[in-house]
């Protein structure tokens, strides 16, 4: 049997309209979502990169959440998304920034910190599928 690379201890899946609302709508402060779909080996690649980082990124105050992109389709659709992995950093119940693509331990820090502008391209970033 295939080990779930998904499944996590340490972020919550957002499954549902509910918790999404409460979760990130909203929350207060800042939170970050990443979108991701099983069958796309970039998603794959990085879900273990970011359940690595997720306590780094909680130590800056921000929460973390990932949801699948073919359950939770309308929310990507709400903020433009068309590829994954993707990534969205909201305050306050509002869009602050987003990014398609993979990203590194550093760059996913970086992301959560709202430094976008820092982020490095590179031949990484640009992995993603289409997914929307």
């Amino acid at each position: 049997m295939e080990e779930d690379v998904f499944a996590s201890n340490t972020i919550e899946e957002i499954r549902d309209e509910a918790t999404w609302a409460r979760k990130v709508d909203e929350a207060p402060g800042r939170v970050m979502v990443e979108f991701f779909v099983t069958w796309c080996p970039h998603c794959q690649r990085e879900a273990p990169i970011l359940d690595e980082t997720a306590a780094r990124i909680r130590e800056g105050g921000v929460e973390v959440y990932h949801a699948n992109a073919e359950v939770m389709y309308m929310k990507g659709a709400v903020y433009g998304l068309e590829e994954t992995p993707s990534f969205i950093l909201v305050e306050d119940g509002k869009l602050i920034a987003k990014h398609e693509g993979f990203l590194t331990a550093d760059e996913l820090v970086q992301f959560s910190e709202g430094n976008i502008n820092d982020l490095t391209p590179s031949v990484n970033q640009s992995l993603s599928s289409v997914a929307f």
